[in-house]
């Protein structure tokens, strides 16, 4: 039975697909297994995340909170390549909405206590350069982009869009490793645009990012399966002005999710993250999502 699975506080707080001090692009278990060819990915995407902070050197500075809750659709399709279809191409796009609520202590930093509305479009390209359906073991590179598209307030720090363009370089892997266990991990590198409107005519810059996603997932059979998995982020910090106003993040995540095949085209993944130590910015204080996968020929 086929089951098929899914292909800083000065900056702006931004739409949490990939949420505050995260890796650019959110990796769930099985995004790397390529599909026959022809098939087209649909993902939805809903999240409720809470922050606090802010933090300076591991310490909490300020007694802020927000809540950003985010529905995401995300969609591409698989193209086979070479002979016998060894490897493989997909586009992918991405869009979402998202709302954005803080408490007055870091609604007064941040020049505004709620945001809401599109985010920024996001589009890229996987190519597998590995593909072992036999075996169950994947392996790819990505290439995205996010473009200003969204909702972006000229007057405050808080908004959903970000006014600037970004560059992720990701890659995966995902392998059994014994009996019913797997893992999948991802490395990722990210560059950032200037944002030249932020809080009127300033300008933000932001450095290199690193992030490096793992899972180890255990199937418990066709239809259920559980995994935990960590996240490491590096570098990042932001600059206004050529100035230095958040270090980097430099923080650590935790995930902890199941996933339900409810027919051999259908997936249903369920996962709560949290940070469990961060240096700079607004710490996740826990996040829940819930993805839904189908998966269309």
């Amino acid at each position: 039975m086929r089951f098929p699975p899914r292909i800083g506080i000065a900056a702006s707080l931004w739409l949490v697909v990939a949420a505050a001090n995260a890796a650019v692009n959110d990796i769930y278990p099985t995004d790397f297994v390529a599909l026959p060819s022809g098939s087209v990915n649909v993902t939805v995407y809903g999240g409720h995340q809470k922050f606090t902070g802010r933090y300076a050197n591991g310490v909490r500075t300020e007694a802020g909170e927000a809540i950003a809750n985010q529905v995401v659709l995300r969609a591409s399709r698989v193209f086979a390549l070479g002979e016998n279809q060894q490897y493989a191409w997909a586009p992918v796009v991405a869009l979402g909405y998202a709302d954005i609520n803080t408490n007055s202590t870091l609604g007064t930093i941040l020049r505004g206590s709620n945001a809401s509305g599109m985010g920024d479009l996001r589009v890229g390209n996987a190519f597998w350069f590995h593909i072992d359906r036999a075996n169950r073991t994947y392996g790819l590179i990505g290439l995205f982009a996010g473009f200003p598209t969204g909702e972006y307030n000229t007057s405050s720090a808080l908004n959903v869009g970000e006014n600037r363009v970004r560059y992720v370089l990701s890659a995966g892997w995902m392998q059994p490793i014994a009996g019913k266990w797997l893992i999948d991990v991802a490395p990722e590198v990210a560059i950032y645009g200037e944002d030249d409107r932020y809080l009127g005519t300033r300008v933000r810059t932001q450095d290199t990012s690193y992030a490096l996603t793992s899972y180890l997932r255990y199937r418990q059979s066709d239809v259920l399966q559980f995994y935990g998995g960590a996240q490491i982020n590096r570098g990042g910090a932001t600059q206004v002005g050529g100035i230095q106003t958040t270090g980097a993040p430099d923080n650590t995540r935790l995930y902890l999710g199941t996933m339900l095949f409810t027919s051999p085209k259908q997936q249903w993944q369920l996962r709560y993250s949290k940070d469990v130590q961060i240096q700079n910015g607004l710490r996740s204080d826990g996040e829940i999502s819930l993805r839904y996968l189908i998966s269309l020929d």
